[in-house]
Parts: C-alpha cells; structure tokens; sequence
C-alpha cells in the first residue's frame, strides 16, 4: 500500500483498538469518570500499603501453620510462646512474633471459582451474581488511599505472580485502580525505551504528538467515553515512565546482603519487590503464589513450594519489624480454603472450607495473638465464637487499613454497593 492508505488505516486501527480495550472484562470504563467526585469510604488508619500473600489452590493448614499428628510434617517452635509451626515455615516461625495468627478461618465454598470470588470480594458467588462488575477489596483500598491524589500517575494495586479468580480486576472502579501486573521480577518495569536503542527526547515527543492528533481526530468522528479513556491510558502511562518513583520496583538497587537474605528464587525476589513498594507507600501488593492444590504427591509438592517461599516471607516480616514500616504496614498471608486431615494412598489432600489458618499482622493488629484452635484433627473449628468466616477477614482488612467495611459506593449500572456484606462481622478483638 501506499502511505497515504497506511496512514488511513492505521488511524482506524488506532481507534479500534480503544474499542478492543474496552472489552477487556478486567475493565471498567465509567462515563461519568471525570466529573464524578471520588465518594469517600475512609476511616482514621495509620496504614498505608497492605502486602495479600495469597497461597493460591489452597494450602494444606495441617501441613504448615496448625501442627496435628496426622500432619507431614514435624513442629519447630514459633517467636511465639508455646505457639508451634511446621517445617515448612521453619524461618517464618522465628518472626511470628511481629504479626499474629488465626487458626480457624473457613466458608462454605470448596470449588475454587466460587472460593476465589469469596476471597477477592468477600462476597459469595450467589451474593455477587447482582454484581457482575464488583471489584477486588484490594482495588477497594486502592480506591480508597487514592481516589483524592490528583498528582502523576503511578500503580496503587501491584499484582505479583500468579493471575486468578479476582485477582487485579478493579469492576466499576476504573482502570486506575486495576492491578499492575508483574510478570517478571527480575525486569518488572519493561518497555521503557525502544527495542532497538534509546531514542531522543525530541524524537519521542514527536511520535507522541502524532499520536495525539491520530486519536483526537478519530475522536472527533467517533466520540465517545472509550476514546477519551485511551487518552487518558497513554498520559498515564507517559506520567508512569517519568516517575521520579519508578526506582522502587528494582529490586537490583538492593545491596547484595539484602538479596541475598531473601533468596534467588522469584518468590523471595516477590517479598523484596514488596518491602520496596510498602516503603513507597503502594496501596496494595498482592502475590500470589500457586501450585498448593495438593490431591497428590502433598508433602513433596509443599516442600518445593516452601523452600522457595519461606526465606523470603520471613525477610520480609524481619525488615517491616526492624524498619518500623511494620506500623503503617498490614500483613496477610491466607488461602482460598485448607485441605482435608486425611491423607490418601496417593500422599494427597483434598479440598477444605471448613477451617484453614492465616496469618495477620501489622498497624493497629496487635502483635504476637493466637486466635481460634482447631480440633484433635484439625477439621473443624472448636470454639464457635472464634470462627472467622472468609468475609470477616476480609472487612477486618478494611478496617485495618482505613476503610469503612460498611460504607457503599456506586457501581457503574448507578447501584448501591456495600463494600461488605450484612452478615460480615470485623473481628474487634485483634485490635
């Protein structure tokens, strides 16, 4: 083709592509985005940044944070008096002391679609179905710290590692509080520059200027809230790769002692990046960490995953504590459900809604408490009282952090959405 067709075309391609953006079902784009002023859900917190470490699949509790005789493995003592952990968490034990943990979180859910949606929203799957753009809590409290900065932009929910269940999608509160994927934490900032060598700063304005005058005479033809969306995605991302900020997502600036008390493995390199962007005050940090969907080979699936995971998890603890970012820091570790006390012929266990453990900690979360026990099994909790359902846990997050579990916003068909549901309760005692 000639190069007034190429032209042509790559004009409309532009514009199509603002229309294939839209349909991203990670997306939300609200008409009245510009004008609307952001509705408050805040409460008083010293909190700024929560790092989620979720253990995705559903991690076997007997088999890491509630010993039983029928676990896999052996108990080492925890920072905590009289408090015991298993092998697998062997360093994270020696710092259980600055966060606590709960032994008897559960739901009713065991089919990982529907524990997923429960553990990214606290809603249930047939809660939700009213809402079919609800967001993740994390882009909540993304919302929540940011919705009033009107400075450059940078990410406010980072999403380390694995992509699942609810995992980054932000629902009717826009794409400004979608999750920043992190795919590689060697390079977690990619495309910076040109593949084939840096360009001028002239050079690059140029393009950027023909960008703009490509979009906005589409624009013109084609008005709508897609194209003046695509608009403010590329002033983003210009704002982004000009952060005086951007250095906290390297994890190479840190010196190699650092490095090395984390560990080689992405999972340490995971909780580094995560103690960087806590620092920069980042909203909300979650990693994901896979493959504990044990129905077989359990106890050699758990040590790999483990001896990969736990030295950093416990540099990290060490560094919140001994930095005092631990204040203004909200810890998480949870699951989408546990794993059955049984163990079949083939070393596996399976799914469990009925009790797993987690571990919290950090602002105003009192330090070093054991909350709920479990049975001689661990299949159950044993004290109803102390039984922490999914959506407990998740508006005790929001109080923690600084956000009103009671509060509503208004999604994007114009509809009251309550940030819990009527039946979730904070558990007061932890703070």
């Amino acid at each position: 083709m000639d190069r007034k067709e190429f032209l042509n075309k790559t004009m409309l391609s532009l514009g199509m592509g603002s229309f294939l953006f839209s349909q991203n079902p990670f997306v939300s784009l609200r008409a009245d985005e510009d004008e609307k002023e952001p509705e408050s859900i805040t409460l008083p917190s010293k909190v700024k940044s929560v790092i989620f470490i979720e253990m995705m699949g559903g991690m076997s509790h007997v088999d890491t944070l509630d010993p039983k005789p029928n676990s896999a493995f052996g108990k080492v003592p925890s920072s905590i008096s009289g408090l015991s952990l298993l092998e697998p968490f062997s360093l994270t034990a020696k710092q259980l002391h600055s966060i606590g943990i709960i032994r008897s979180t559960w739901s009713e859910d065991g089919d990982h679609g529907f524990a997923q949606m429960l553990l990214g929203t606290g809603y249930r799957m047939t809660e939700a179905m009213g809402f079919p753009d609800i967001p993740h809590f994390g882009s909540v409290i993304a919302y929540a710290k940011k919705s009033k900065v009107k400075s450059s932009y940078f990410p406010s929910y980072v999403s380390i590692g694995g992509r699942g269940g609810k995992n980054g999608n932000s629902g009717f509160l826009g794409i400004n509080y979608s999750g920043y994927h992190v795919g590689n934490v060697d390079e977690p900032i990619q495309h910076l520059n040109p593949s084939y060598g840096k360009f001028s700063d002239e050079r690059l304005l140029r393009r950027k200027d023909l960008v703009s005058f490509m979009n906005d005479e589409f624009s013109k033809t084609y008005p709508s809230k897609e194209t003046k969306h695509w608009k403010k995605m590329l002033m983003a991302a210009e704002e982004f790769r000009n952060s005086k900020d951007i250095d906290s997502f390297r994890i190479s600036l840190e010196d190699e002692k650092t490095k090395a008390r984390y560990g080689t493995t992405w999972q340490g390199k995971a909780m580094l990046l995560a103690k960087r962007l806590a620092k920069q005050e980042v909203p909300f940090i979650h990693i994901s960490i896979g493959g504990w969907d044990t129905h077989t080979g359990n106890k050699a699936q758990i040590t790999k995953i483990m001896k990969d995971t736990d030295m950093g998890i416990a540099a990290l603890l060490e560094d919140l504590n001994q930095t005092g970012l631990i204040k203004q820091t909200l810890f998480v570790l949870t699951s989408e459900f546990g794993r059955t006390p049984d163990v079949g012929s083939r070393d596996g266990r399976d799914h469990h809604p009925k009790v797993w453990s987690t571990l919290l900690g950090g602002g105003p979360i009192e330090k070093g408490f054991v909350f709920g026990e479990t049975d001689e099994l661990g299949a159950k909790p044993t004290k109803p009282n102390e039984a922490v359902h999914l959506r407990d846990l998740i508006a005790t997050i929001y109080k923690a952090s600084g956000v009103d579990p009671e509060a509503e916003l208004t999604n994007s068909f114009g509809r009251p959405f309550l940030l819990t549901t009527k039946k979730a309760k904070i558990i007061e005692d932890l703070f």
